[in-house]
């Protein structure tokens, strides 16, 4: 944003010392980016930022500095004067998502020129060129308070009616630039019964354009949605100074002030009579927010007192309006131009920055609160503990990926992906329902620059349509954490499985609940070397919580691996928003025994139909009762799978499982150990049928 600092003492006293405006302007908030002089005017350049849409005009950055520098401010008073002739014309809103409110108005008679020496001076100084007296003016309200305006050439409207629609799919429009763009229906237009004669809040139409032959000016002012002025403008890559507001939410209490103040300087400067009443369709939408402010609060945040009455002093000045105030609290209601402001958090920092950052002592000690992890914070923190002590990097990937990389089967659902359009990124225009294509394709990416083996994890969003997941909400976001690296099925699983029992969770059973992995087909996978890991608990139904497996040599060549690749790679993913409800309890610490432990390993006969899933289930499940395994067990490990016809039999497999035995009160003796294994034996013979290979 330009200032011009002769403009600026239009509202309030501007002081004699620049230095010392930029330097107060920059510790509130606005950085200064460069001073120079233009005629006898100083031009400013500041960098606004996006939230604060109120100091894009003139007057928003004078109210900052009768604040900073407690001094008057003085707002140009606006009262058009009106003829007795109607306006004539009608005003029809069709995208009220698009445009809420538009007000026009008519000034008929008027005569347009050059503008006079002072308005161009003005526009000068602020990077403007001028065009005439009428196109000026909305130029110049614009700048001053940060609503942009348009003039159209009335006898140019066809049918004297305004509507405002969305565009028809590939509708042409000339713009005042005379390139003709084509359309798509997420865009607004205003529109006449011949067609668009402006993109909505971005630019006008060149069919209607005030030229030197202009007798009659229809003034628009109005309020448009800022995701709609953002499509069109980087849709057609047509960017103005009023979509670069309209995007950041312009004040909407502006909107009519703008509109009479605009028609009294065209009346002015260009002559003509204004229509008596404005023409209006819609409605307004501002709904200030209401915030409870503890006056505490300000010390604990900044480590400095502010009395009561400064901070109500701050605020007030600010624009917010007190509904009570007390002895320990206040409640305020934001300004209209104000919308970033919806917090208790953001009164603090506008009392800090009003009050000044520099007077907050260096050395002041703060008192310190302890931050509680959420369930779901500490779940993501865990999970990528254990991924990076495995050796793994962190990576971020964009949630917008190429068609190619979508077509690879996503493990949570088979529905289309969501398009986005226009695309946010050239050539990436569908939203990710899984995070592995993303880590393979980096993956190629880093070997393709001589990375060696890049091991990768990441944590992030997908998004999933109403029609994968059911329900009431039309997208899904479910939370995940993926990890690609070199390996085999067996490295992948190990890895799947230390990140599940850090949060809680394990294949054997505990609190009624249990993992398992069962086998799984998807094409992403080579076929036979993929599981799918299920959730089992109570009273509810088995789910699917994440998948692991060999990437298939397709995949590896639709993400840039190629094709057949000397190394394996092996891939997994888990949805974290559906585990996060393990890591709500503090597991108990307990001291290791100082006894020795006892080793025994049990040949398992089973059908070979039954996984060991089950098994480890059935064990785990024999440990946690005492009075069968007295709580000795301190790990089962499987070491070794085999079947063999002439010594088992037919459909039938081996299982040899590693157990560790140990008792927290003693020397465990061996018959002790011996009544242990027998139980656990006797678990797996009741519910699995197996029984020890003689």
């Amino acid at each position: 944003m330009i200032l011009s600092t002769n403009w600026l003492a239009e509202y309030v006293r501007v002081p004699a010392s620049v230095d010392m405006l930029v330097e107060r302007l920059l510790l509130a908030g606005l950085n200064h980016e460069a001073t120079w002089t233009v005629g006898s005017d100083t031009a400013v350049e500041v960098e606004v930022t996006s939230n604060r849409a109120d100091c894009l005009g003139h007057i928003g950055v004078a109210r900052e500095i009768a604040l900073l520098f407690d001094r008057p401010l003085h707002l140009p008073a606006v009262s058009p004067r009106e003829a007795g002739a109607a306006a004539g014309v009608t005003v029809e809103i069709l995208a009220p998502e698009i445009c809420p409110s538009y007000t026009a108005r008519v000034i008929r008679g008027v005569r347009v020129g050059p503008s006079p020496q002072w308005l161009v001076d003005r526009l000068a100084t602020v990077g403007v060129a001028s065009v005439n007296n009428v196109v000026d003016v909305t130029n110049y309200v614009m700048l001053e308070c940060g609503q942009p305006l348009h003039a159209f050439d009335l006898a140019k409207l066809r049918g004297g009616r305004v509507v405002v629609r969305r565009a028809g799919a590939g509708e042409p429009f000339t713009a005042i630039n005379h390139k003709t763009y084509a359309l798509t229906a997420e865009m607004g237009v205003i529109a006449d019964a011949d067609g668009p004669v402006a993109l909505a809040g971005v630019m006008g139409g060149a069919r209607t354009e005030i030229s030197a032959e202009t007798a009659e000016v229809l003034l628009e002012s109005a309020q448009f949605a800022p995701l709609a002025v953002r499509a069109a403008a980087r849709g057609l890559a047509l960017s103005s100074g009023s979509s670069y507001r309209f995007e950041r939410v312009p004040d909407p209490a502006a909107v009519e002030w703008a509109s009479r103040r605009a028609a009294a300087l065209i009346a002015d400067l260009a002559g003509g009579e204004l229509a008596a009443g404005p023409v209006e369709a819609g409605t307004l939408r501002a709904d200030p927010a209401t915030i409870v402010l503890r006056h505490r609060r300000v010390a604990e945040v900044l480590g400095v007192g502010v009395a009561a009455e400064r901070q109500q002093a701050i605020l007030k000045g600010l624009g917010f309006v007190a509904d009570a105030i007390g002895e320990e609290r206040s409640v305020w209601r934001t300004p209209t131009w104000r919308r970033d402001c919806w917090r208790e958090i953001d009164l603090v920092e506008e009392i800090a920055r009003i009050e000044g950052y520099d007077r907050v002592p260096e050395n002041e000690p703060i008192a310190a609160r302890p931050v509680v992890e959420s369930p779901r914070e500490r779940t993501i923190r865990r999970a990528g503990e254990v991924l990076v002590a495995a050796g793994l990097c962190e990576a971020m990937t964009r949630s917008v990926v190429a068609e190619k990389l979508e077509s690879l089967d996503s493990p949570w659902g088979d529905a289309a992906p969501l398009s986005c359009s226009p695309p946010l990124v050239r050539g990436a225009d569908r939203l990710r329902r899984s995070l592995l294509p993303s880590l393979l394709e980096s993956r190629a990416a880093n070997v393709a620059v001589g990375a060696g083996s890049p091991d990768l994890f990441e944590t992030a969003r997908v998004y999933m349509g109403r029609s994968a997941v059911g329900g009431d909400s039309p997208v899904e976001e479910p939370l995940l954490v993926s990890f690609v690296t070199g390996g085999s099925f067996v490295a992948g699983k190990g890895l799947a499985e230390a990140v599940l029992q850090r949060l809680g969770l394990g294949e054997t059973a505990e609190a009624g609940r249990r993992v398992v992995f069962r086998p799984l087909r998807l094409g992403l996978f080579t076929a036979g070397r993929g599981a799918e890991i299920v959730l089992e608990r109570p009273d509810s139904a088995p789910e699917r919580i994440g998948v692991v497996g060999e990437v298939s040599a397709a995949a590896r060549a639709a993400c840039g691996l190629g094709g057949g690749g000397s190394e394996d790679v092996v891939a997994g993913e888990l949805r974290l928003d559906r585990l996060e409800f393990a890591v709500d309890m503090e597991r108990p610490l307990r001291r290791p025994s100082d006894f020795p432990a006892v080793e025994r390993d049990i040949n398992l006969v089973v059908d070979r139909s039954v996984p060991w899933g089950d098994v480890a289930a059935a064990i785990g499940e024999a440990a946690a009762a005492q009075a069968v395994a007295e709580g000795l067990l301190e790990e089962c490990r499987l070491v070794q799978v085999w079947e063999d016809v002439e010594r088992l039999g037919a459909d039938k497999k081996s299982f040899v499982v590693s157990l560790r035995l140990r008792s927290s009160h003693g020397t465990l003796a061996g018959d002790e150990a011996g009544r242990a294994v027998e139980g656990i034996v006797a678990a797996c013979h009741a519910r699995c049928g197996a029984v020890l290979r003689a």
